[in-house]
Parts: structure tokens; sequence; C-alpha cells
């Protein structure tokens, strides 16, 4: 299965508007349906505004999306005594500290959106989806810097947990969203050095 990525609206320059919206009602993911939901109504208009950006794994024969992600910068504030003094440590090359608060505060690369399409004919991993982000967080790192990425997770959902750990995110900090009521963990992973195979790319 070959695959290339693209940003949504650039999909829909290349392919026409019509075929864009047949792909997007394609995409189903049972797992989360808000994942599907921001996909469908949201992710166009974020990139077009620039507020986030979304990009689709498509399928280059089929022409059907495989999986897509969603990037952004933001900051990332988390208070020093929720830190361990190694995190802190590390966090503090990265992030300036405020010394009133004692609290950190660093821009990162949020993987805001992940998620992997269900229905089709093929199909791709969370593994390799999630590689394909941080190929493009590398890619913005290259011109504008930067070291952090993170990720935000519904508490409840433990294999996320497992999944998100098996590719170096460490749990970090918790958020609890006033407007949903959900708790996230905010999981960060160190952007390491890509490869010389990638960086020859």
């Amino acid at each position: 299965m070959a695959c290339s990525v693209y940003r949504v609206d650039r999909f829909e320059s290349l392919v026409g508007k019509t075929a864009l919206e047949c792909a997007l009602a394609s995409f189903a993911c049972p797992l989360n349906d808000e994942v599907a939901e921001f996909l469908k109504e949201k992710s166009r208009q974020a990139t077009r505004l620039n507020s986030s950006i979304t990009y689709l794994v498509v399928d280059d024969e089929a022409l059907e999306i495989r999986g897509y992600f969603t990037l952004v910068i933001k900051p990332f504030t988390i208070a020093a005594s929720a830190l361990s003094s190694k995190n802190r440590r590390l966090i503090g090359r990265f992030a300036e500290e405020n010394p009133q608060t004692g609290d950190y505060t660093a821009a990162v690369y949020l993987i805001a959106q992940l998620g992997k399409n269900f229905a089709g004919t093929g199909g791709i991993t969370g593994a390799h989806l999630l590689d394909l982000a941080m190929e493009k967080v590398r890619a913005a790192q290259d011109f504008v810097g930067g070291k952090l990425v993170l990720v935000e997770r519904e508490q409840d959902r433990e294999k996320l947990l497992a999944f998100y750990m098996s590719n170096h995110f460490k749990s970090w900090n918790v958020r609890r969203n006033t407007s949903d009521g959900i708790t996230y963990d905010q999981m960060v992973r160190v952007i390491e050095p890509a490869t010389v195979a990638e960086a020859a790319q």
C-alpha cells in the first residue's frame, strides 16, 4: 500500500471538492466519534485559517483516506511542583520559568488529532500514522527549532496510554477541561534527531 501525505486544503485543490467530500464521508473511527467529526466538519476551516494544519494520509491508488493527523503550536504550562527534579532540569532547557508562580511555559508541537480510518479497503497502523506526524514535526523543527511534542490522552483510555508510552511519550501533567469535564493526561516526547536516512530525504 503506497500512501502520500497531503494538507487537506491542497488535497482538495488536487482532486476537487466533490472527490474530497466523498473521501471524507467514507472516514470512520468508531473508537472516537469526535475524531471523525473534527475531520469532516472542522479540519478544512481550521487549516484555511492556519489555526491548525490537518494532513491526510491517502492511498495513492484508491484515493482513500487511510488516516489523518492535525498539528498546531501551542504554549504548554506546567507547575514546577508537578515535575520530578530530572524533568524540571529537562524542561528548564526548553522553557521559561515564571519566578512569581514557579510555572514553566514552553512552546510545543501539539498533535491535536490522530485518527485512522477503520473503513475502506486498506489500513494503516497507529504507529505508522504517528511516525508520519513526527516527520512533519521534524520538518518544522528544522526551520524554527523547538524540542518538545505533546499529545493529550483522555485518562480513561488506557490502551492509548500503552500506545503512546511505547512510542516514547511520557506523562507529565494532568489537565481538566472545564467545558466538557474530561481529564486529559498530557504526554510529552523529546524530539530526537532524525536518522541519517531521514535527513537525506
